[in-house]
């Protein structure tokens, strides 16, 4: 079993250094694996990991840590898939984010919720645009 002291020995979990992204994480993996490409076992993967990700959610003595786990098994699958459709999953965070950033603000300046507490987008801000990372 891997330990935090042999992450912190192969460079992960320094103080001031840069890490890598989840896509970096995710190629090192495929690559260490020589995992070929296929898109429907990462669909697969997907389906799994959100299974036993809502299996965690939904169980009544809530193992905290067992929840986080599975999420970010969830995660890391939803990053090999995108690396398996070819697609910058970080770069297109990073502009949804700032695009959410964007649009959550009106145009009186005033930030609008439904009554479930979700954010209203502003219309009169342009939507995110992807295109280009697909």
């Amino acid at each position: 079993m891997i330990t935090y002291e042999d992450l912190t020995d192969m460079g992960y979990y320094d103080e001031g250094q840069d890490y890598p992204t989840p896509m970096d994480m995710v190629r090192e993996f495929k690559k260490n694996a020589q995992q070929p490409t296929n898109i429907e076992m990462s669909r697969k993967l997907i389906r799994e990991e959100f299974d036993e990700w809502l299996i965690e959610v939904l169980n009544p003595n809530g193992n905290k840590s067992a929840e986080l786990k599975e999420l970010c098994d969830l995660v890391y699958v939803v990053y090999g898939y995108a690396l398996n459709m070819g697609w910058d999953l970080d770069e297109a965070l990073t502009r949804v984010h700032e695009n959410n950033m964007a649009r959550m603000t009106q145009d009186d300046g005033s930030i609008e919720r439904r009554e479930d507490g979700k954010i209203i987008k502003n219309p009169n801000t342009p939507k995110v645009q992807l295109g280009d990372l697909v």
